[in-house]
């Protein structure tokens, strides 16, 4: 009974403990005028968010916290605006906005926030 009883611990464990560390991913496409997108994740262990915005007025913001996260924003159009935070270790954030159009309206505005160690992030404007 004993033995019985030490075999479904161990199982439930084993179980709960792949639960546990899975993580949280999110993907957002979004075409058109006014876009707005905003991800909050907070796990354990690899939260991933990419977002795709194509479209006048962009508006993109992640928020993660966990371990080993990956956030990818990539925006076209005129006015984007894009921001990530990151708190944990082993953090990654890639910003991409190309914009066009009338220089006057080609505002591209990124910011990345993180708190951890082994943290990486890269932004990268273009202006047609």
């Amino acid at each position: 009974m004993i033995r019985k009883i030490l075999l479904a611990g161990v199982a439930t464990l084993a179980l709960s403990t792949g639960a546990a560390y899975a993580g949280n991913s999110a993907t957002t496409i979004q075409v058109g005028v006014v876009n707005g997108s905003s991800v909050t994740q907070s796990g354990f262990t690899s939260n991933t968010s990419s977002t795709s915005q194509l479209g006048l007025f962009n508006s993109a913001s992640t928020s993660q916290s966990g371990f080993a996260n990956g956030s990818w924003v990539n925006q076209a159009g005129v006015q984007n605006n894009a921001t990530t935070q990151q708190a944990g270790f082993v953090n990654g954030s890639s910003i991409t906005q190309d914009s066009f159009g009338p220089l006057f309206l080609q505002q591209n505005n990124a910011g990345v926030g993180q708190l951890g160690v082994l943290n990486g992030s890269t932004i990268t404007q273009t202006q047609h």
